[in-house]
């Protein structure tokens, strides 16, 4: 790692950790670059802005997302491992995001239209991960071919979504993991072949 990926990384833990003591909209850059020692100028080399920063949320996500992929055991079945993945974005999220960090992120996509681009890109390795999955799957017979797989991957994409979003409401007052895995077990249930 560069010594600057370290000071962004180094930047972006810092902001975390003060929105989650303070309230996104309770920081500013300044107390950020106070807290990791760096110049203002420094975050704007890595940051366009505070919002900026809740973006890189989803490339962390990303990194998790492809660390699990590569984890996978490939000769489980594709339902399997849809829903081993499933399993570990609600633990990742529940765990090392949590609560005030998920709202902070859904405000910014419903306010920021740069952020909410960005966590609709289909190359995502959301996305990638989850069509590849079905596709294997409807390959193999586990799924029926009544429906393409992107058309698939949106429904189930939506499906955790809106748990996420009812779980912040909610105050994290139910299992993540255990309701989107029902909500996708319901979905694929109908997709079965």
């Amino acid at each position: 790692m560069t010594k600057g990926e370290k000071t962004k990384q180094l930047l972006y833990h810092c902001a975390l950790e003060l929105f989650r003591e303070k309230g996104y909209d309770k920081v500013s850059v300044n107390e950020i670059v106070e807290k990791a020692g760096t110049a203002k100028g420094t975050f704007y080399v890595h940051f366009g802005s505070k919002a900026a920063v809740i973006a890189e949320m989803f490339h962390t996500y990303d990194d998790y997302y492809n660390r699990i992929e590569e984890e996978m055991d490939n000769t489980a079945p594709a339902l399997k491992r849809l829903e081993e993945f499933i399993r570990a974005s609600c633990s990742f999220t529940e765990e090392e995001i949590g609560l005030d960090l998920i709202r902070v992120l859904y405000l910014n996509q419903l306010t920021e239209g740069e952020l909410e681009q960005d966590a609709l890109r289909r190359d995502r390795a959301l996305y990638r991960i989850i069509e590849k999955l079905l596709i294997e799957g409807q390959n193999n017979g586990e799924l029926n071919n009544q429906f393409r797989a992107d058309t698939m991957v949106s429904w189930i994409v939506r499906s955790i979504r809106g748990t996420f979003y009812e779980w912040a409401m909610k105050e994290g007052s139910f299992s993540l993991s255990e309701e989107c895995l029902r909500y996708v077990h319901a979905l694929i249930y109908g997709l079965k072949a």
